[in-house]
């Protein structure tokens, strides 16, 4: 009975990191058809897809700069802010994902080591 409320806890977690990551790329998506660059949409933007957007912005996006030589003059792409802000929301739902196994290697760890004698 366990394992039926597991599964459907499981599938829950899959349609709302599902959710996240499509809410985020569709808004972004919708921002860059409209041709805005930098408003408050975009700041909560950055607000929900925290983390995730710093790394793949710190880890991704201006190592490739550096070696492609990214530092001439370049037109502004309204979706310019589609990859990282897409790719953090990504990165956040693998950190959860992480942390959640984590939490149950761990529960599960201390638990068969109180049932030793």
């Amino acid at each position: 009975m366990s394992s039926q409320r597991t599964v459907r806890a499981g599938r829950k977690a899959t349609v709302i990191a599902y959710l996240y990551v499509g809410f985020i790329a569709a808004v972004t998506a919708v921002r860059g058809m409209a041709g805005a660059h930098s408003d408050q949409t975009q700041a909560v933007l950055f607000f929900l897809s925290f983390p995730g957007s710093l790394l793949v912005t710190a880890f991704l996006i201006l190592p490739l700069g550096a070696l492609t030589d990214g530092s001439g003059a370049e037109t502004v792409n309204p979706y310019g802010s589609m990859l990282y802000l897409v790719g953090g929301a990504a990165l956040n739902v693998l950190i959860v994902f992480a942390t959640v196994k984590a939490f149950r290697y761990l529960r599960i760890a201390r638990r068969t080591d109180r049932t030793r004698p």
